[in-house]
């Protein structure tokens, strides 16, 4: 692979990783703004709360391991997009 061909893998590449971790962040906003819903909702209705989360306790720990796994991606991707920076400019 030649110089120029990698520097614009390179790039493509720091485009979508920055545009992942953009998009992440978003959802993640999302999915905040859903839970503080269930929250207040639950406060609202204790009893109902509790039995929701007697009931889905299985599906909210794996839901808790899940978030713990994309949380690790994206510290992942956040480095990776700085490793990539530093390639780059090393080509520059």
């Amino acid at each position: 692979m030649n110089k120029n061909t990698y520097y614009y893998t390179l790039r493509k590449r720091l485009d979508c990783s920055e545009e992942w971790a953009k998009h992440f962040l978003e959802v993640e906003q999302h999915r905040k703004i859903t839970k503080k819903a269930a929250t207040i909702f639950f406060n609202k209705h204790p009893f109902m709360g509790f039995l929701m989360r007697i009931i889905y306790l299985p599906s909210n720990f794996v839901g808790l391991i899940s978030d713990t796994i994309w949380w690790y991606r994206y510290h992942k991707c956040c480095k990776e997009i700085e490793i990539i920076k530093q390639e780059i400019e090393s080509y520059e």
